[in-house]
């Protein structure tokens, strides 16, 4: 009989447990649409240029799902209840390749690992070596390569390091790193314009 009470008892502390858990919230990366730029390449859609996004290396401490809040003094504070709507690495790809397609729609995008039948003549290669917040300001600290695919040249090796004001909250954290991809597609949508179609 005591068994039984017991059993009941830690099922109901466990049922109530579970009604308590906190919500998990969601976020994600944006395009930053550039309405002037879209606007002049919308009369023309024919596709002529084809690029390919990837491998998309992340540093290791990045690489989970759970949405780093700050990092001070060596130390990393994670949030409570925010997480990545989908893995950082595919993320960047995708946000990257949206922010190239809104600034010339003239071009198409395949990810890494593209299948041989579509391997495209160049490709963008992109290692985050820091993605962060200390205080009120995000930082993207990253490294991006130019790749003629047929020749296996390196054409161009940029680094990559910008940072912008942040409010608190993971919403404002998402936010700000979508301004700074933009800002990085932006270099390479320069880059981009100088290799022949």
């Amino acid at each position: 009989m005591m068994r039984r009470i017991l059993l009941i008892a830690f099922s109901c502390s466990l049922f109530l447990s579970c009604q308590h858990s906190p919500q998990k919230n969601f976020y994600y990366l944006t395009a930053q649409l550039d309405r002037e730029k879209n606007q002049a390449h919308t009369e023309n859609n024919n596709i002529n240029q084809l690029i390919g996004i990837g491998p998309i290396d992340i540093a290791d401490y990045l690489n989970r799902s759970q949405i780093i809040d700050n990092q001070s003094n060596n130390s990393l504070n994670m949030s409570d209840n925010a997480f990545w709507a989908e893995p950082l690495d595919k993320s960047i790809a995708r946000v990257t390749a949206l922010n190239l397609t809104q600034a010339n729609s003239t071009r198409n995008f395949v990810y890494f690992p593209w299948r041989i039948d579509s391997k495209p003549r160049f490709s963008i290669r992109i290692r985050v070596d820091e993605l962060s917040r200390t205080a009120n300001q995000a930082k993207l600290n990253a490294n991006w390569e130019l790749m003629d695919n047929e020749t296996k040249r390196n054409l161009l090796r940029k680094n990559f390091t910008r940072s912008t004001s942040v409010n608190s909250g993971a919403k404002a954290l998402a936010q700000a790193y979508s301004t700074l991809l933009a800002e990085l597609a932006g270099e390479m949508d320069a880059e981009l314009n100088r290799i022949p179609q």
